[in-house]
């Protein structure tokens, strides 16, 4: 990608800030598992460091810089930032298509110790202090190719800008041999560090508070998602549910009043009279405000929590190399 050489050679310019600014990106379009790894972070940095999150807030129906607030909703902010702000309260969230706006923003009216970036590997205007690249298991980009022949985002020599990569959504089996397998194929330079991570799923938490029942084993689920790439949510429910049937959308769907009525009819034919709607918890937060969806349907549907969970025993490398990095780069600051 000739913009990328532009960066490489210095034509463009790429801005260094002086504070710790992590970077968490990949090269394939969609569904990587992003989101969760950058909770990780925050869980890992937040009780310690002021915190501010960065994203462009894909899909959000505003323009601009945007430091959220209590009051924001995904459609000002998007619904990833959304989903983070109200898991952690504490933190400063804030969206703008130029990161140099938002964090120029952010160091005048927050002046926070760390700033995250979200889905910001392609965004060189910015250059992180340490940049995170998330390969998908199930979409290894050695077998991939740039868009429109694959589903990369650019060549795969782009991995080279990346201090860390992480395989994500591993199986929790993966054995030592798959693993050195797969470091073959990343072909890592020798300053990257490579790590494999695994989704942990949590218990269902339903859409409306007031819902304290939890879905059986014995239900038929209808497991409806929009996100990029549901393989591993829909087998992972297969494994806890009598029945699951499936219905899918593209990633931050805007669900329509159309879609809503598909899915309640999809519902309403399931036979068996123990029946949920489960779905993503990113997906949770586009469909609990919609106008057009009946009260006694959302009293049918949980969300599933996620996290990020390290396999090899690497948690403790991991936590190491990104304090690590913390601590040096604020005290060069």
């Amino acid at each position: 990608m000739l913009r990328n050489k532009y960066f490489d050679w210095g034509w463009l310019p790429s801005q260094r800030y002086n504070l710790p600014v992590i970077s968490v990106g990949n090269l394939t379009v969609g569904g990587t598992g992003k989101t969760p790894i950058t909770e990780y972070l925050i869980r890992l940095l937040n009780k310690e460091h002021q915190l501010a999150l960065l994203s462009r807030g894909y899909k959000r129906k505003t323009k601009g810089v945007i430091i959220s607030s209590n009051h924001s909703t995904a459609d000002e902010i998007g619904d990833e930032p959304y989903q983070v702000k109200h898991k952690y309260p504490g933190i400063t969230v804030a969206v703008a298509e130029k990161r140099t706006e938002g964090i120029e923003r952010l160091m005048v009216e927050i002046d926070p110790e760390i700033i995250l970036l979200d889905d910001a590997f392609q965004h060189r205007y910015v250059s992180a202090g340490l940049s995170i690249l998330i390969v998908d298991y199930y979409r290894p980009i050695w077998k991939d190719f740039p868009f429109p022949a694959g589903n990369l985002r650019e060549p795969r020599s782009g991995k080279q800008r990346a201090d860390i990569i992480i395989v994500n959504k591993c199986p929790r089996n993966l054995s030592e041999t798959e693993r050195r397998q797969m470091i073959k194929k990343i072909k890592p330079l020798p300053h990257q560090q490579v790590f494999f991570t695994y989704i942990g799923y949590s218990t269902p938490v339903a859409l409306k508070k007031e819902v304290t029942v939890t879905p059986g084993k014995e239900m038929d689920v209808l497991a409806l998602t929009g996100i990029g790439y549901p393989k591993p949510f829909f087998e992972y429910l297969s494994s806890c549910y009598n029945k699951v049937n499936t219905l899918t959308f593209p990633d931050h769907h805007d669900f329509t009043k159309k879609n809503i009525d598909t899915i309640t009819q999809v519902f309403s034919d399931t036979k068996n009279e123990k029946k949920a709607i489960i779905t993503t918890e990113k997906d949770a937060v586009r469909l609990k405000n919609l106008p057009y969806l009946s009260e006694e349907i959302k009293k049918l549907i949980w969300y599933i929590p996620i996290e990020t969970r390290f396999l090899f025993n690497d948690k403790e490398k991991f936590d190491q190399i990104i304090t690590n990095y913390v601590e040096k780069d604020k005290r060069n600051s």
